[in-house]
């Protein structure tokens, strides 16, 4: 009888480290991918203000963003009226990752530039609010 018992306690140990465990495997499998290549770029802008060079991507290939990045603007030249040329950093600075399209992104920051994920760091928006809240002059 006392092997009886334990066989509905194994199991239910069993289901409970399954439970805690497909979690942690399935957000595994949704792991920020690399910066995707020109065939899967869908549009790209930039704006002089923040610095910044967006190249927005669609991954599924379905033309809907699902991964955006932003690159430093280094310099901008005027050479051509009809042209500006961009002088941007090598690798991104700012990695947004849309994983099931569904307007839920994840933000990651590579704070010293160096093209790898490895490095990045998750961003949290409220880094800087001190900064702007202590910097309202009106």
């Amino acid at each position: 009888m006392a092997a009886s018992m334990r066989r509905p306690q194994t199991l239910a140990a069993f289901l409970l480290l399954l439970g805690l465990t497909v979690p942690v495997l399935a957000r595994s499998e949704q792991a920020f991918p690399d910066e995707p290549g020109e065939q899967s770029l869908i549009s790209q802008s930039y704006d002089t203000i923040a610095g910044l060079l967006f190249r927005d991507y669609s991954l599924r290939g379905n033309g809907r963003v699902d991964y955006r990045t932003a690159r430093q603007i280094l310099g901008l030249a005027y050479d051509d009226p009809a042209i500006e040329s961009l002088d941007v950093g090598p690798h991104p600075l700012f990695y947004w990752y849309d994983a099931d399209q569904d307007g839920h992104w994840r933000m990651l920051v590579d704070r010293g530039g160096e093209g790898q994920l490895a490095h990045a760091e998750p961003y949290d928006w409220k880094q800087g609010e001190d900064l702007l809240t202590l910097s309202k002059t009106w």
